[in-house]
């Protein structure tokens, strides 16, 4: 038995009320298809963005390493060269002058250390050196243990 909503409702208006929610319906699938592809293409776009920057990034640092190699290799210096003149320097300085400023036994230690002098060498020497000079009326002596621990 068909209902009371079945027959007020003619044919034609039956057809046109379903026709209106398959467009409803053809409109919420539509929208849900545009947002899927929205978020896949919107994924797509964010990891090629991501990409490019890294590229970039990439691009950046490569043009930086350049620079630095060709102003190391027109001034002859990198970072190897540097600490190496660096530390020759202070070994000049140190076998010049300034070697005076240090203990003797610093001196006797750090030359029995790069084997310089033997462990015999090393003791003879310290045991000069902790005796204190023995200054005739010359000073010659002291000048010969200072010739001798430099």
């Amino acid at each position: 038995m068909p209902s009371t909503t079945d027959r007020a409702l003619s044919t034609p208006l039956k057809i046109l009320l379903y026709g209106l929610l398959g467009l409803v319906s053809l409109f919420v699938v539509i929208a849900a298809v545009r947002v899927a592809f929205g978020l896949f293409f919107g994924l797509i776009g964010l990891i090629l963005g991501l990409l490019s920057l890294a590229a970039t990034i990439g691009f950046i640092v490569a043009i930086g390493y350049a620079v630095y190699w060709v102003v190391s290799e027109v001034f002859g210096q990198d970072e190897a060269t540097a600490s190496a003149t660096d530390a020759s320097r202070a070994q000049a300085a140190h076998t010049t002058g300034e070697a005076n400023e240090t203990d003797p036994v610093d001196r006797l230690s750090e030359r029995y250390a790069n084997g310089e002098i033997t462990e015999a060498e090393l003791e003879r020497r310290l045991e000069q050196a902790l005796d204190g000079p023995s200054v005739d009326d010359s000073g010659t002596a002291e000048f010969e243990r200072d010739r001798e621990l430099n």
